[in-house]
C-alpha cells in the first residue's frame, strides 16, 4: 500500500508535471511571439506562469487533502493521495491538449461553446466525430494521464535529501515564478495603456489570460494610449420587451404554407450550377440573395436569427425566458400544422427551449446517431412528404428540416460523388489540415450535392401535389464554412465571409423572380415572412431585419454574432466588438476581402454611425431592471 509522501515527493512531482504543462502551453504559442525579444521575453514568462497557475487547484487540493490525511490516518491514505494527485493533474493536462486542439482547429479556447458543447445532450455527437477520433481522442488523455502517473511513482521511488538545505531551491523557484508572473502582467498592462499591439495579440494564445489594465494610472503618468477608437458594445441586462408592441394582425384568407430548409455549415459558393444544380435552378424561379450573411458562425447563432429576426446575442435572454419567436407564435394561432425534422437534436443547441419551445411533442422529430448522416437527411425528407400527404388539407403547413450532412465529418453516398479524391478517413485528431485540406473539401463538397439531391426532391413532391405554388420555399445555410482560405478550418472562430456567408433562395407565390446582389441577412427572415401572415406593425417592433420583398429594400451592413462577441460586416469593412466579459480584448478589424487592416481607430471612426445603430439596438427589446 502506498507510504503517503512528504511536501517533497509533492515538490518534485509537481515540479515535474510543470515541466510538461510548460511544454503543452508553449505548443500554444507562434513563432511570431519570438521575433521580437520584448514579446519572447513576455512569452517566455507568461508560459513559466500560467503554466503554473493552471497547476495551482490540482495542487492546492493535493497539499490540503494530505494535510487532512496526516491529521487523521486512515487505511489506504497513501493510495488515496497518489488518486488525487495523479487524477487533478492528468486531468488539468488533458484540458491543456483539448484547449491547445480546439484552438488550433477553431481560433478559439475552451470557452461557453465548447463547455455547453459537452453538457448539453447531443451536443458532442453534433460534431459529427467518428469512432477513431474518439479513440484517439481517448488514447492521448490516456498517455497525458499515464505521465502524470509514471512522474508520481518515479518521485516516491526516489528518496528525498534529508537535509534542510534542500529546501532552498523550491524557495527561490517560486520567488522566480511571482517575478515572472509580476512582470508579464505589468508589460501586459503597459501594452493595453499604450496599445502595443504584439503582447495584447500573444496574450490570446493563453487560455483564461486574465488581462491587467492601468490606464487611469498610465494616463497620469503620461503614457500615450492610442485605444481611444477602441470600443466594446455592452449588451444591457434587463426583462424581455419582445415584441415592442402588440402585433395587430389580419389573417389572410388563403394562408401560404412554408417549407424551411436549413442545411449545417452550407457557405455560399456551394450555390453552383455544378455543386447544386437543383437549388441553383431553382433560385432561377426565386428570390436569390448573392451576398448574404448568417446572424453568426455557428448554429445557435445562426437558426436564432433566421426565425428571431435578432441579434445573437439575445439568445440568452430568450433562453432563460424559454420566449419562441413571435414568427412561430402567429404561425400557431393561424392553426398551421407543423412538421419539424432534424437530422441531429433539438436540444443542442437548445431549439427545444426557443425556437420550439412551443411545439407539440409530437411535430418535433429529431433523428441522430446510427446510421449515417446523409441516410437520416434522406430519411427525414421521406417523413416529410408523408406528412404533406396525410396532412389535413384544409389548414395550411408549416415544415422544417436541417440538413446533417454538410457537417463534419461531411456524410454523402459515395456514388453520387462528384468531387474526387476525398479524404477517406476524415480523423479530426490526426488530419493533417496543412496537406489534406482538399480532399477533405472534397468531401464536403460531396455532401453539398447530396443535400441538393434532397432539396430537388422536396421541390418535386410540392409541384406533383400542386402545392407549389401556395407554399412559399426557404432555402439557407445555418452558417457557412472554412476551409483555410482566411488560416481557418470549420466555424465559429471569425466573422469573415466563408463562415459567415450562406446560400439564400427564398421563393414566394406571386412575386417576380430576382437577384439581390447587395448586403442581405438572415435577421430579414421574420421581417418578410411576417407581412405574408398578415401582420400589420412595422419590423422593427420585433425584429432587427427588413423586409426583403418591400420596395426599394436595401442593406448597408449585417451583423452576426457568436459566444462573446458581435460583428459588423460592411461592404469595405469587418469590425468584432466583445459583448461581455469574456469577449474578445481588442477589436477584429479587416477590409471587404477579410483582409486584417493595422488602422483599426480609423475604421472605427468611419462606421461610428452604424456602431452606435448597433449599440441601440442590442437592448431594443429589454427593459432596464426595475
Amino acid at each position: 500500500m502506498p507510504a503517503l509522501p512528504t511536501t517533497r515527493h509533492l515538490k518534485r512531482f509537481f515540479l515535474l508535471s510543470w515541466l510538461l504543462a510548460v511544454v503543452q502551453v508553449a505548443g500554444l504559442q507562434s513563432a511570431r511571439q519570438f521575433a521580437e525579444p520584448a514579446v519572447a521575453g513576455w512569452t517566455l514568462a507568461a508560459t513559466a506562469s500560467y503554466a503554473f497557475i493552471y497547476l495551482l487547484p490540482a495542487l492546492l487540493a493535493t497539499y490540503l487533502l494530505r494535510r487532512i490525511l496526516k491529521t487523521w490516518p486512515m487505511p489506504g491514505a497513501g493510495a488515496l493521495l497518489a488518486a488525487t494527485a495523479v487524477g487533478l493533474t492528468g486531468l488539468t493536462q488533458a484540458l491543456l491538449y483539448a484547449d491547445r486542439l480546439i484552438r488550433n482547429m477553431y481560433g478559439f479556447h475552451i470557452n461557453g461553446f465548447v463547455i455547453d458543447l459537452v453538457t448539453t445532450p447531443g451536443g458532442i455527437n453534433a460534431l459529427g466525430a467518428d469512432w477513431s477520433t474518439r479513440l484517439t481522442a481517448a488514447g492521448i488523455v490516456s498517455l497525458l494521464v499515464t505521465a502524470q502517473a509514471v512522474a508520481y511513482g518515479w518521485v516516491m521511488w526516489r528518496s528525498p535529501l534529508e537535509t534542510a538545505a534542500s529546501r532552498n531551491p523550491w524557495r527561490w523557484a517560486l520567488l522566480a515564478l511571482i517575478l515572472l508572473s509580476t512582470g508579464e502582467r505589468v508589460a501586459y498592462a503597459y501594452s493595453s495603456a499604450s496599445n502595443y499591439q504584439p503582447i495584447l495579440f500573444a496574450s490570446e494564445h493563453y487560455p483564461l489570460y486574465q488581462p491587467l489594465t492601468m490606464r487611469r494610472l498610465a494616463k497620469r503618468l503620461g503614457i500615450a494610449s492610442r485605444t481611444e477608437g477602441a470600443q466594446s458594445l455592452r449588451q444591457k441586462e434587463g426583462a424581455l420587451a419582445y415584441p415592442l408592441k402588440p402585433l395587430q394582425v389580419a389573417a389572410p384568407s388563403a394562408p401560404l404554407n412554408i417549407v424551411w430548409l436549413v442545411a449545417e455549415s452550407l457557405r455560399f459558393d456551394m450555390l453552383d450550377p455544378k455543386i447544386m444544380p437543383r437549388l441553383w435552378a431553382f433560385s432561377n424561379d426565386a428570390l436569390r440573395l448573392e451576398k448574404h450573411f448568417s446572424g453568426g458562425n455557428l448554429t445557435q447563432m445562426g437558426v436564432f436569427s433566421m426565425f428571431y429576426g435578432l441579434y445573437g446575442s439575445n439568445w440568452f435572454p430568450m433562453r432563460a425566458a424559454q420566449r419562441a419567436p413571435v414568427l412561430m407564435d402567429v404561425l400557431q394561432q393561424q392553426n398551421y400544422q407543423f412538421a419539424l425534422h432534424t437530422s441531429q437534436r433539438f436540444t443542442y443547441p437548445a431549439f427545444d427551449k426557443t425556437v420550439f419551445v412551443n411545439m407539440r411533442p409530437e411535430d418535433m422529430h429529431p433523428l441522430e446517431g446510427g446510421a449515417p448522416a446523409w441516410q437520416r437527411d434522406a430519411k427525414n425528407i421521406d417523413d416529410i412528404f408523408a406528412f404533406i400527404d396525410r396532412r389535413d388539407p384544409s389548414r395550411p403547413f408549416m415544415s422544417y428540416m436541417f440538413f446533417e450532412s454538410t457537417h463534419a465529418p461531411y456524410d454523402f453516398p459515395q456514388d453520387g460523388a462528384i468531387a474526387s479524391p476525398w479524404l477517406e478517413n476524415f480523423n479530426y485528431l490526426t488530419a493533417d489540415f496543412a496537406t489534406q485540406t482538399p480532399q477533405i473539401k472534397n468531401r464536403y463538397v460531396n455532401a453539398a450535392h447530396h443535400v441538393d439531391g434532397q432539396i430537388g426532391r422536396v421541390i418535386d413532391h410540392l409541384k406533383a401535389k400542386g402545392l407549389l405554388e401556395r407554399t412559399v420555399v426557404i432555402v439557407l445555410g445555418d452558417h457557412g464554412e472554412e476551409f483555410m482560405e482566411r488560416g481557418r478550418w470549420g466555424h465559429s472562430a471569425e466573422f469573415n465571409r466563408f463562415q459567415t456567408g450562406t446560400p439564400a433562395v427564398i421563393r414566394v407565390p406571386g412575386q417576380v423572380p430576382r437577384v439581390v446582389t447587395g448586403i442581405t441577412s438572415h435577421l430579414d427572415i421574420p421581417a418578410t415572412l411576417m407581412p405574408l401572415l398578415g401582420v400589420k406593425n412595422p419590423p422593427s417592433d420585433y425584429s432587427h431585419g427588413y423586409d426583403l420583398l418591400a420596395p426599394g429594400f436595401h442593406r448597408d451592413y449585417a451583423v452576426a454574432a457568436d459566444w462573446n462577441r458581435i460583428a459588423y460586416i460592411g461592404n469595405d469593412f469587418k469590425v468584432s466588438f466583445p459583448v461581455n466579459a469574456l469577449g474578445a480584448i481588442r477589436n477584429e478589424v479587416s477590409d471587404g476581402d477579410d483582409r486584417p487592416l493595422a488602422d483599426s481607430s480609423g475604421v472605427i471612426k468611419a462606421i461610428r454611425t452604424a456602431m452606435l445603430e448597433i449599440m441601440g439596438s442590442l437592448s431594443r427589446f429589454s427593459r432596464a431592471p426595475s
